[in-house]
């Protein structure tokens, strides 16, 4: 299903109202929507109410109504949805909250009366769904299995496709299901949404592996007689993987001889929520590594039949395990979530002029991993599901012709940004012919060594980590472009700050801005918002009058607020600066496809300049 902005003379569509659109017609023909590139968001999803950059109005996407509320024993899908209540009327006001209320209508708040609305529809159910519906409802009818109730109006926003209940949208929890057992979603009059595994401790109470017209209906046992459900979390796995690899083997990318790295699973955008996989070819061995980047108790669990199913399903004959350890340590109990409103009270802003290396979690990880030995990183052989050791040569890949070495077990993330490779194949062809390119936050050379073959006469990286820094250089040689390249240990303010002392202001043809996640979430905005303008505000300083402006943000809170516009605006306002932009934003490329229920899972932004 593909959907396009309109305009006309009465109404304008924006993309997050295409991508309701889309969810919505969906719906009525009883299937599942996904989204590619990175660009599906529903306005002021992470709203941050002291974050304001212009006094310009924020509209939300498009509003819904629901239908007339459905009886107990309706089939899922027509409910009511309420509990979100209004999105603020104010610029950046905030969500409304999600609390329990009745409220019919999707988010009417901070949209004008006139604004168009798509109505709510009725799932339709095919009979093999509907008996599914009718086999897992016997069981709850029964209380054979354990139930997270949803607290009233809540149940339509699940149905929809969010694939995490959140703990302020449950009602109850009866059955006394632990730790990442499978539990059974029931809106508040018991009638079911789905199944999912349990968490206790984390703020994601359930994270739903089915909805309820997927269970598998079986026979039961020691009978001939259909009526069993089976809710197995092994399977679903094995069914997740294969389905996300056919989708990269459409998009062209299993095969590809120039790119042998992409990622094959994209947490919710796949429906393995707390799950991203990055596979890594080795253009040497022809061997295909996977890292896993589990942030997800449930993951922890069910560790062996990942890595089993990447084998059979996806081909990975060694994967590296890598844990978010701060995440872990939430979900499990370990550190107590904290509620953003709470942190928000306690973080000052900070002016243009603060230096902030911009460095995340990453040495969080590390003392958490220190603490706890199972969360180190482990290598597995998915054919014995017993550890191993990766190859002693270094592990190389390609991305769009270009070579990378990686270090899948210590590198960032999972070793490499395979976020960016389509901004990076842009970067290449708009670097033709030019004399300076300055690569911020560089990591190992990515934007770095396009622009170099892209035909850049001199292009300096700028990152503040040696080791990354180090095989960038290596990288460089590999390429056949050292001469091109130089590489910078550095603090990316203090180096552009460096740069306007030294007399280099309109020196630069192109500057790429790629830093770190400076604002981990909504509370930390206030803070990191001026860092984001301090930062754009120096390089549009160093570009010449038309030169280029690539300027990134990796944190969700921004991406969801779309605040990097807001922020590039005020930065060449400082700057005394006329911008001009080219093209809408972009993100990550079709591999990190969204689910259009959770535009919380969008994160990047990269938008591109012409700085006068």
């Amino acid at each position: 299903l593909h959907c396009v902005g309109h305009q006309d003379s009465t109404h304008v569509y924006s993309r997050a109202s295409m991508a309701s659109l889309a969810s919505r017609f969906a719906s009525v023909v009883g299937t599942r929507v996904v989204s590619f590139g990175g660009q599906v968001t529903r306005r002021g999803v992470s709203q941050h109410r002291n974050v304001i950059i212009t006094n310009r109005p924020i509209s939300a996407a498009a509003s819904f109504s629901s239908p007339a509320p459905r009886s107990a024993e309706s089939a899922p899908g027509s409910s009511v949805r309420g509990g979100r209540g209004g999105r603020g009327a104010a610029s950046r006001g905030g969500r409304g909250g999600r609390g329990r209320g009745g409220g019919g209508s999707r988010g009417n708040g901070g949209r004008g009366d006139n604004s168009p609305q798509v109505k709510r529809r009725p799932r339709q159910f095919s009979d093999d769904q509907n008996a599914s519906i009718k086999a897992l409802q016997a069981l709850v009818d029964a209380k054979a299995v354990p139930l997270c109730r949803l607290a009233k109006g809540k149940a339509n926003l699940f149905l929809d496709g969010a694939p995490i209940v959140y703990g302020g949208a449950v009602e109850t929890v009866s059955g006394d299901p632990q730790l990442s057992d499978p539990v059974v979603v029931v809106d508040h009059v018991d009638n079911v949404v789905g199944w999912g595994t349990y968490n206790p401790h984390s703020m994601y109470r359930v994270r739903v592996l089915q909805m309820a017209w997927e269970v598998e209906v079986t026979k039961k046992p020691d009978t001939n007689v259909q009526g069993a459900v089976k809710c197995d979390v092994g399977e679903v796995i094995k069914q997740r993987i294969k389905l996300a690899f056919e989708l990269r083997e459409t998009l062209g990318l299993v095969n590809d001889q120039n790119t042998t790295t992409y990622r094959l699973l994209n947490a919710e955008g796949d429906r393995l929520s707390g799950c991203c996989v990055d596979v890594y070819g080795d253009v040497g061995t022809k061997k295909k590594f996977a890292v896993v980047s589990s942030s997800s108790a449930w993951t922890q669990k069910h560790k062996a039949d990942i890595v089993k199913s990447l084998g059979t399903e996806a081909g990975v004959t060694t994967v590296v395990w890598r844990v978010d350890a701060k995440m872990l340590a939430l979900e499990t109990g370990t550190e107590k979530w904290t509620k953003q409103s709470e942190r928000s009270e306690s973080i000052e802003g900070d002016d243009d002029d603060e230096d902030d290396d911009g460095n995340d979690s990453d040495s969080d990880s590390a003392k958490s991993t220190q603490e706890n030995p199972d969360w180190a990183t482990q290598v597995y052989d998915t054919s014995t599901l017993e550890t191993t050791e990766l190859p002693t040569t270094p592990l190389l890949v390609k991305e769009n012709g270009v070579s990378f070495e990686v270090d899948l077990m210590d590198g960032h993330k999972t070793g490499f940004y395979v976020d960016q490779r389509d901004n990076r194949l842009n970067l290449r062809k708009w670097s033709q012919g030019k004399d300076k390119v300055l690569d911020v936050c560089c990591y190992t050379g990515g934007f770095a060594l396009n622009a170099a073959l892209g035909g850049a006469l001199r292009v300096v990286g700028v990152d503040s980590s040696q080791k990354a820094l180090d095989m960038a250089s290596k990288n460089a040689v590999t390429n056949g472009v050292s001469k091109q390249c130089s590489f910078i240990k550095a603090e990316a303010f203090k180096h552009l700050e460096f740069l306007l002392e030294q007399g280099e202001a309109n020196s630069y043809d192109i500057i790429v801005l790629d830093p770190p996640k400076l604002a981990p979430n909504a509370a930390a905005l206030q803070r990191a918002t001026p860092k984001y303008v301090g930062l754009n505000k120096r390089a549009m300083q160093l570009l010449k009058p038309g030169g280029l402006l690539v300027t990134c943000s990796c944190s969700g809170a921004v991406t969801q607020n779309r605040l990097l516009p807001d922020v590039v605006v005020a930065a060449a306002a400082s700057a005394g600066k006329t911008i001009t932009a080219l093209g809408p934003a972009r993100g990550p490329g079709e591999d990190q496809p969204l689910e259009p229920g959770y535009p919380e899972g969008n994160y990047l932004t990269v938008l591109v300049y012409r700085v006068l």
